[in-house]
């Protein structure tokens, strides 16, 4: 699975419509198809406000420095019924680094939601003719498409203290996804 490259692309900071059409090439050029191109539209700026609307109100009494987590969950969108995604914050953490070894000591709980684009496109994935490409689109779609909307949430997420945002799948791998302070905003993806 290309993930360095996906990385690398997410980190470039470019639109994101721009990047999720990378993100489909990247798929297409790892495992060649025409499945990619049957993937339904995304709406990644209507996902991205209820995402910043979501985390303004569940992080309304946080105050920071804060590192946030948010960590993806592909198992219980219940045909978009669900949620897939999930919150944590530790005020301990140091935003100037990119460590996120702080996702593992007492995380503070917060609720979950559901980014309706990716129950979107794992509905599609998910079908049989998905089979042979079904674990790359699991695992790279989720975190492409989840990174760039949680990033413009964020960006436009309007706090007054520093903030370290870690995001990934929470039983797997997790990575740094951006840091921002006021009038400051850093894609870090690594």
């Amino acid at each position: 699975m290309p993930i360095d490259k996906l990385l690398e692309l997410l980190r470039s900071d470019m639109a994101p419509l721009d990047a999720w059409s990378r993100v489909l090439a990247l798929c297409e050029a790892s495992q060649p198809g025409e499945l990619w191109r049957q993937l339904p539209p995304v709406d990644v700026e209507g996902d991205a406000e209820r995402a910043r609307a979501w985390l303004a109100e569940s992080l309304r009494g946080v105050r920071g420095p804060v590192g946030l987590y948010l960590g993806l969950d592909t198992l219980n969108m219940q045909d978009g019924g669900g949620t897939n995604l999930e919150l944590g914050w530790n005020v301990a953490c140091d935003t100037a680094s990119d460590d996120i070894d702080w996702v593992f000591e007492r995380l503070e709980r917060g609720p979950t939601t559901l980014i309706r684009g990716l129950a979107d496109l794992r509905t599609e994935y998910s079908q049989a003719r998905w089979r042979s490409a079904f674990g790359m689109a699991d695992y790279i779609l989720f975190l492409a498409y989840s990174g760039l909307v949680l990033a413009q949430a964020l960006r436009r997420l309007e706090r007054d203290d520093p903030m370290l945002a870690a995001w990934g799948f929470h039983d797997g791998d997790l990575f740094a996804l951006c840091r921002g302070a006021p009038g400051t905003f850093q894609m870090i993806c690594r």
